[in-house]
């Protein structure tokens, strides 16, 4: 073999060593699927560091996306993050892996609340690991409210489902989430009605209601909390992750305002993001390194305290943000944790007559 040749092999195998390493550092990638701004601010990069695996985070668009993406199949995600309805359908279709228990090591520290929660998700218990949840209920601020109500009635819903009560604070703003299901939840639980119901009279008696407050409700969003901070609004029907959040901002902001947050003594809906494993995932131990990595309590706590949402790890609770541990209305105890409302997978002829209800309301004129 002439000096050409050997040269041209040396180069050749240095081509595929090179081709070969560069395919294995490819290959040791966690490709995740969640909501943004959903980690703490270095949750992927100390992950990546500890372990050596690249992490790609491709941001959710909504559950419907989602949903679509896990039922066509080959998604390409080794980790997502459904919400408990989206995770029970997914699971009923075949889409989730069932969990192996003896891969996860911090299943006994998720929250007792939580635990009995799950047990309303027969399908999916075993495919998920709850990563943050929360409640809807009412973020106001204190100031305005008082105001306007020395005496409000901020433990009930009474405070935005009395016309006569909402229309005092009119003037400062109302807000309510854009979620059909999830308000009405809340107001037939209110009326002492099924939340889940599609029954034509439990719908009319929710739209009668919600159509003699509507003159007072100013927006609807999901995302109320720069509205709350520049005070177009005083009360907001939501997440409670808002209260949080429009208190840091305006903290950070260096306005002087009070926000709280409430969950209404009648009754209200929970919801709870998981952690779960696409039964077609590529590499599914590296989900599974990734959740114990999320659920060390340090790692919980962060993540609540970037979020502004409980985390599911009962180990995390001391190292949160006093801010959300100190409230009982966001860390709930047991007694309130039996007024909860949990999601349900409804049929879609019920969720067509809900929806229905809600866009009549919706597009009401006010007047």
């Amino acid at each position: 073999m002439n000096a050409t040749g050997t040269f041209a092999r040396c180069l050749l195998g240095l081509a595929l060593g090179s081709a070969l390493l560069t395919a294995q550092a490819e290959d040791k990638t966690l490709r995740l699927y969640n909501w943004a701004d959903y980690f703490a601010e270095d949750t992927l990069s100390r992950f990546s560091a500890e372990t050596g695996i690249k992490v790609i985070y491709d941001v959710m668009d909504g559950s419907e996306v989602l949903e679509a993406k896990l039922m066509t199949s080959g998604s390409g995600y080794d980790l997502i993050f459904p919400g408990d309805t989206v995770a029970e359908r997914l699971m009923r279709a075949g889409s989730l892996q069932t969990l192996d228990p003896s891969k996860i090591g911090a299943l006994a520290d998720i929250e007792p609340g939580l635990q009995k929660l799950r047990t309303h998700y027969p399908h999916s218990a075993q495919a998920t690991v709850p990563y943050t949840w929360g409640t809807i209920g009412l973020t106001y601020n204190d100031e305005q409210i008082r105001k306007r109500m020395p005496d409000a009635p901020v433990n009930s819903l009474d405070l935005l489902f009395k016309p006569a009560l909402a229309a005092r604070f009119a003037d400062c703003g109302i807000s309510m989430i854009d979620s059909p299901d999830e308000v009405l939840a809340v107001v037939l639980n209110y009326l002492g009605r099924e939340p889940r119901s599609a029954k034509k009279e439990d719908l009319a008696a929710a739209s009668e209601l919600l159509l003699k407050i509507r003159p007072f409700v100013r927006k609807f969003q999901s995302q109320p909390v720069t509205d709350l901070v520049n005070g177009n609004l005083c009360l907001s029907l939501g997440y409670s992750g808002d209260m949080t959040q429009a208190q840091r901002a305006a903290d950070a902001a260096g306005k002087p305002v009070k926000f709280e947050y409430r969950v209404a003594q009648e009754g209200t809906t929970v919801w709870m993001d998981n952690m779960a494993i696409p039964v077609d995932a590529k590499h599914p131990e590296y989900a599974y390194a990734f959740i114990n990595f999320v659920m060390r309590p340090e790692n919980m706590a962060a993540i609540s305290n970037f979020t502004g949402y409980p985390t599911s790890s009962a180990k995390a609770r001391p190292s949160v943000d006093p801010m959300m541990r100190n409230n009982p209305d966001i860390y709930l105890d047991e007694a309130s944790f039996s007024r909860l409302i949990p999601g349900k997978d409804i049929p879609q002829a019920d969720m067509r007559a809900r929806m229905r209800t809600w866009t009549k309301f919706k597009t009401a004129t006010g007047q």
